[in-house]
């Protein structure tokens, strides 16, 4: 696939963005050598590049450490893929009179003049914070990060093999819609009217993988996560059967 197509095919990103990619996967072809971003990705990303392997004529492999991460690096290979350049950090912020937020830590890493893509999803257990990093960073954060807001914090490194991972909390729930689309769904998840649910959408309420998207008659996937902004986020994971009425019946996990 040739530069331009490449381009065209994930419009949705900065075009500088995409051209750093291409050139990551015209050099792992060069050199057959594992290539991997040095950046985490939403879904969109991800899914629509991995979407691509055939036609770019590479292995497309995604990680982002945790089962379920939302955020990854791309890495691609002639063969597979064993090993990523990425690090699990535990930062561990305990306080008896703060109770420390997923907001917390994340503006505190922002804080650190850090690029939000150089680190993937942060997951809360056990008062601290787990959060997927690239590995050229962690030196940088150990030396810099020493709270979380006014809460002292300290950095483990942890071995991403022998060590337990945390996992996302859901609460698994079926609804039943009449379709698919983006504004039906959002109106049974957030027990909102249609109406009113096509005017989240209109105003760019509602995300699609964290993009925006103003069509109200999108289709949803399986698993599509969509952030609801005053609702919550929600990950649609399959369909799973259809009411005597005829509506369809879809798992959906809500992220506590």
């Amino acid at each position: 696939m040739n530069k331009k197509d490449f381009l065209s095919k994930v419009s949705f990103l900065e075009n500088n963005i995409a051209s750093n990619i291409y050139d990551k996967i015209i050099l792992a072809q060069k050199i057959n050598k594992v290539i991997c971003t040095g950046e985490f990705y939403t879904p969109k990303t991800w899914k629509t590049i991995e979407s691509l392997s055939e036609e770019i004529g590479i292995n497309v492999y995604s990680y982002g450490i945790f089962e379920d991460a939302e955020r990854k690096v791309i890495a691609f290979s002639n063969d597979h893929v064993y090993c990523y350049p990425v690090t699990l950090i535990r930062v561990n912020g305990k306080s008896k009179f703060n109770n420390l937020r997923h907001k917390d830590y994340l503006g505190s890493l922002m804080a650190l003049g850090v690029k939000r893509e150089k680190f993937g999803d942060l997951i809360l257990s056990n008062d601290g914070c787990y959060v997927a990093v690239q590995e050229e960073i962690v030196d940088y954060i150990k030396m810099n990060l020493v709270s979380i807001g006014k809460t002292h914090c300290t950095i483990d490194v942890l071995d991403i093999y022998s060590s337990e991972i945390p996992k996302y909390d859901f609460q698994k729930i079926i609804v039943n819609v009449s379709s698919l689309r983006i504004d039906c769904v959002v109106s049974t998840l957030c027990n909102i009217s249609r109406s009113k649910a096509e005017e989240l959408v209109k105003q760019g309420k509602v995300l699609v993988d964290y993009s925006e998207d103003f069509r109200k008659n999108k289709i949803l996937n399986s698993d599509t996560i969509i952030t609801i902004r005053g609702y919550g986020k929600f990950k649609i994971v399959e369909e799973v059967g259809w009411t005597n009425s005829g509506k369809i019946k879809i798992l959906v996990k809500k992220f506590i």
